[in-house]
């Protein structure tokens, strides 16, 4: 196994995330009041109150077992105080490195709560410990299950697309290196040249665009695509015979996921349309995205475009094999985070990257603007 010398995702970050898409009300951290600080100010954002323990050194030797049944109980009655009055209050208990090292019980506050009919609360024992961040998620998805809240096909489903991510990211993404350099340089600038040339161009083009995004990042990642839609009739028009034919290829099915998951894929569907653009090819899900990369590949083969860009997770494609049937296919890859530039690089002609892409999204309902979205559109006025 590669030991990975550069930081990554927290597991305790996955299941705070996972507990979100669950449609949890409140999470309460049982551990230091600094624990995942970034994930829990984001989460906010989405409208999940954050709380915690607070565990101090003390805590660490005796334990802390009243402030966590002081803690549900204070968040309980915020909730019915200051939430929307509902019928039922979901509330996520999630361990930190400390409350697990000592064996904090987590199930405790069911048990306390099991005959409140207005309340429901999932533990997860997860800390930082664990090597694969979406153990995390796995972990929520198994307190889930046991508390009858998904169904066995439903944690099955959830649990292989969690694995497959792993191994996406293993063997073609952040973790395929012992360590990954950063890097705030991309292929933006040459892109934007290239799409520009494109007017000159004689022959007939044809354009893949392909959303392969992970969950609500795909507000973000939706937005270059859409770009390049807009700039078809510019980049036609030095030349009136010649065609130019756009595909579009997306994991937005708004049938499959959490109904947040899905709601998010409804919206960023209706700003497709709204912008008078067709999906010709659903692939999947929107947490379906470490599966739906080979199913976007089959299609482009059919397909055979000259020039494909893929947004959100393009090295969850085998975008390789498009070499085996057309040599001189232009690939771009469109994605989030300096670490991922290389391994995009590895496999595409072009890489672009968008920072933050998560912290932009949380909270958003609507297609956010994008780095490269906003380039095209201002080259092409």
């Amino acid at each position: 196994m590669v030991t990975i010398m550069h930081p990554r995702p927290s597991s305790i970050a996955a299941a705070m995330y996972q507990l979100r898409d669950v449609g949890v009300d409140a999470i309460i951290m049982h551990g230091p009041s600094g624990c995942c600080f970034r994930t829990a100010r984001l989460l906010e954002l989405d409208g999940i109150r954050v709380f915690t323990t607070a565990m101090d050194e003390n805590d660490f030797i005796f334990g802390a077992q009243k402030k966590l049944n002081n803690t549900v109980r204070e968040v309980i009655d915020y909730l019915k105080k200051n939430k929307e009055k509902k019928n039922k209050y979901i509330i996520g208990i999630v361990g930190t490195c400390p409350s697990m090292i000592i064996g904090e019980d987590l199930y405790a506050p069911v048990d306390d709560y099991h005959d409140c009919d207005d309340v429901v609360i999932i533990p997860v024992e997860v800390h930082s410990g664990m090597n694969d961040n979406t153990l995390g998620a796995i972990k929520t998805m198994e307190s889930c299950l046991s508390l009858g809240i998904i169904n066995e096909k439903e944690f099955n489903r959830q649990k292989k697309m969690l694995i497959k991510a792993t191994e996406i990211e293993k063997t073609r993404g952040m973790a395929k290196n012992k360590y990954l350099k950063p890097t705030y340089e991309d292929d933006l600038e040459e892109v934007v040249n290239l799409l520009k040339g494109l007017k000159t161009m004689d022959k007939d083009l044809k354009i893949a665009c392909v959303l392969n995004a992970k969950k609500e990042t795909a507000y973000l990642f939706a937005h270059p695509l859409i770009e390049i839609n807009k700039i078809k009739n510019n980049i036609k028009n030095k030349n009136k015979n010649k065609n130019i034919d756009i595909v579009n290829i997306a994991n937005l099915d708004k049938n499959i996921g959490f109904e947040k998951v899905r709601k998010d894929a409804e919206n960023i569907l209706d700003e497709y349309s709204k912008n008078n653009i067709t999906i010709d090819y659903i692939t999947g899900g929107l947490d379906e995205y470490p599966v739906t990369g080979r199913k976007a590949v089959d299609i482009l083969k059919e397909i055979n475009p000259d020039i494909v860009v893929v947004s959100g997770v393009p090295h969850a494609l085998p975008i390789e094999e498009l070499k085996e049937i057309n040599k001189n296919i232009i690939t771009i890859g469109i994605s989030d985070g300096p670490r991922l530039y290389h391994p995009i690089k590895d496999v595409y002609n072009y890489g672009i990257i968008e920072l933050d892409a998560h912290a932009k999204v949380l909270g958003k309902r609507t297609v956010v603007k994008s780095r490269f979205g906003e380039v095209l559109n201002y080259a092409f006025k």
